[in-house]
């Protein structure tokens, strides 16, 4: 079985990252919580290839969800 830190689901105009890792759910602590919402990190689509290369950058891994 493949581990991976975050899932993301494109929800159209947002995007959710899910923290699955220990080390990921550590990383939502320093988000704000209107940044949050059900435990993901919600992301403007504009917005989140920065976030995701910034994690991927951090040794994060960064799976699309099927």
């Amino acid at each position: 079985m493949i581990m991976t830190d975050f899932l993301i689901a494109n929800l159209g105009g947002m995007i959710a990252l899910s923290p699955i890792s220990h080390e990921a759910k550590d990383v939502c602590i320093g988000f704000e919580s209107w940044q949050m919402m059900g435990g993901s990190i919600m992301v403007d689509h504009r917005m989140a290839p920065d976030l995701i290369e910034n994690l991927q950058e951090e040794g994060y891994s960064v799976v699309e969800e099927e």
